[in-house]
């Protein structure tokens, strides 16, 4: 089907590229079959064909030596999303949420890790402070009076 309404855009001129545009875009999100799950179970994509390798399949091979009008909304949409990825805070975020928080519990831990991290801190600050900070002599340490010598009358 995306086959013969590809070669119905390629005719008619009048009828725009908006499928060869889709068809060009889907490929470029699509790399494995592990993209069409994520779009199927978002749903973004309706998978048909039953593989998931398959459909990546599909959108790879069709996409093949096709030509897209550089200024139309799918390519801007395509620039964009290409431009974002390519920042590298974007890219450091989205590999720390696929890494440490795919579930509730890698968030607790990972809070409680940086939580006790912070406590060793400051624990270390005060003992170094009260190391390095000078004793005085009305400080609370505790000084053993010299003994009287004994007189004896």
């Amino acid at each position: 089907m995306f086959l013969n309404l590809i070669a119905f855009e390629r005719l008619h001129a009048e009828a725009g590229n908006d499928v060869t545009s889709y068809i060009f875009f889907m490929d470029t999100i699509i790399d494995s079959e592990m993209d069409v799950a994520l779009l199927h179970r978002n749903g973004i994509l309706v998978n048909a064909l039953g593989s998931d390798k398959a459909v990546a399949k599909l959108f790879n091979s069709l996409s093949k030596d096709t030509a897209v009008d550089p200024h139309g909304v799918l390519d801007v949409v395509r620039m964009s999303m290409s431009n974002y990825c390519k920042k590298p805070w974007n890219m450091w975020r989205a590999n720390l949420i696929q890494t440490y928080f795919r579930n509730p519990w890698a968030i607790v831990s990972l809070v409680a890790a940086v939580f006790l991290f912070a406590l060793t801190i400051v624990q270390t600050v005060y003992t170094i402070a009260q190391f390095y900070q000078p004793s005085t002599p009305n400080s609370s340490s505790f000084v053993k009076p010299s003994p009287k010598p004994w007189h004896r009358p």
